[in-house]
């Protein structure tokens, strides 16, 4: 059974097929900008997720002395596995890439810990059998250095356009001294110039997001996705 497909799905022309159409339309598309809600959430997300997954095993591996500790692992993994199927929906619907839900949170799974058709006994043993369980916990710590690289990414390449942009309004006034590199944009033209570098730098930075929410995207369908010759069997 399949359970992901690491493409992106996206009816726009490819680079192949009219290629200026698809580097200038890139702000005209919706996915560019669902993909750019996909990069600023995933910061504050990637946060989160690591808080919490190294709150859970810390505090279970610190307390398995006591009756507490062994349950609060459990409880880490279930909570490891909701956080990668939130992530699995926010990838499938935003960035538009299928990504799977952790085997435990499968509908079609009777041993899932919705369904748990043998027991609750045996789904919290198919939790920690399955493989999804354990690449579940790689996301959410990958995520967390993925959030910081696409908050930087974003961050840089937009203060960057935005300057560039700036350069007409700015490069004139007399408290701010306007330079690329070692060049002073003392002129007009100059200035003009610079702020059309920025138009195109403004396409270019939307493709790199675009590409950057892809990746990361793909990073989590991979993850979830499983090889069913490894996967927990399926009691039909």
């Amino acid at each position: 059974m399949t359970y992901a497909t690491l493409t992106a799905r996206d009816s726009t022309d490819g680079p192949d097929d009219r290629p200026l159409r698809w580097f200038f339309g890139v702000p005209f598309r919706a996915r560019t900008y669902l993909n750019l809600c996909y990069l600023l959430i995933a910061f504050p997300l990637g946060i989160i997720y690591f808080t919490a997954v190294t709150v859970g095993l810390s505090l279970g591996f610190g307390l398995l002395v006591t009756l507490v500790g062994f349950p609060l692992l459990v409880l880490t993994l279930i909570g490891t596995t909701v956080l990668a199927a939130l992530d699995a929906r926010l990838t499938s619907h935003l960035v538009g890439v299928d990504a799977p839900l952790p085997e435990s949170l499968r509908a079609e799974n009777p041993r899932s810990l919705s369904r748990a058709e043998d027991g609750v006994l045996d789904a919290l043993a198919a939790l920690v059998a399955a493989p999804t369980t354990w690449t579940s916990l790689v996301l959410v710590v990958a995520k967390f250095a993925y959030g910081i690289l696409a908050f930087t990414v974003f961050v840089t390449a937009a203060s960057l356009v935005l300057a560039a942009l700036a350069a007409p309004l700015v490069y004139a006034d007399p408290t701010i001294t306007y330079t690329v590199g070692a060049y002073d944009v003392e002129t007009l033209p100059a200035a003009l110039v610079v702020s059309t570098a920025g138009v195109l730098g403004g396409f270019l930075a939307m493709h790199l997001w675009n590409g950057l929410a892809i990746a990361g995207g793909r990073l989590s369908a991979a993850l979830l996705e499983v090889d069913p010759s490894k996967s927990t069997r399926y009691q039909e």
